[in-house]
Order: C-alpha cells, then sequence, then structure tokens
C-alpha cells in the first residue's frame, strides 16, 4: 500500500502552522483510490509536523497564490469534520 498524500492552503507563514497539536484544517486527498475523486476536499482534525516521517502520510504545503514548498510535511488525520469551517 502506497503512502497517502494531501495538500492544503495557507495564508499564513508556515512557520506559525501549529505543530503536533490537533488542528482543523481542510485538505485535498491527492492520492484516492479512485482517480476520479482526486482533489477532493475534506475538512478534517488532524496532527502535522514539519518532519516527513513523523506521521504515516504526506502532506504538501501551498501558499496563498499556489506556491508549492519544497519539502513535505507529515499528516495524521484523526477524523473528518461534517461542517463547514468558519471563517
Amino acid at each position: 500500500m502506497s503512502r497517502k498524500e494531501y495538500d492544503t492552503f495557507v495564508l499564513i507563514d508556515p512557520e506559525k502552522i501549529p505543530e503536533e497539536k490537533e488542528s482543523e484544517m481542510i485538505v485535498r486527498d491527492l492520492t484516492p483510490a479512485d482517480r476520479r475523486y482526486k482533489y477532493r476536499s475534506a475538512y478534517v482534525t488532524a496532527l502535522v509536523s514539519k518532519s516527513e516521517s513523523k506521521y504515516p502520510e504526506r502532506l504538501w504545503i501551498r501558499l496563498g497564490r499556489g506556491q508549492l514548498q519544497e519539502k513535505p510535511w507529515s499528516i495524521k488525520i484523526l477524523k473528518e469534520l461534517n461542517k463547514l469551517p468558519k471563517d
């Protein structure tokens, strides 16, 4: 089984993203089982780390205009939330 990959857009400095704390975020699935669902977004509670090997899945960080950061982070999705994010 290959490693799952996600990406997320951040509007703040990536250095200010809380690491190893539960946070709510929107992620896009880059490796779904059925490729028709690629880029499906989900609002989730997750743990993230700048270390690529800390958690089982890979997270790519994109800045507000879509610029992809050089190195991937890792993510562990705890649960998918069934609500809309607050502003």
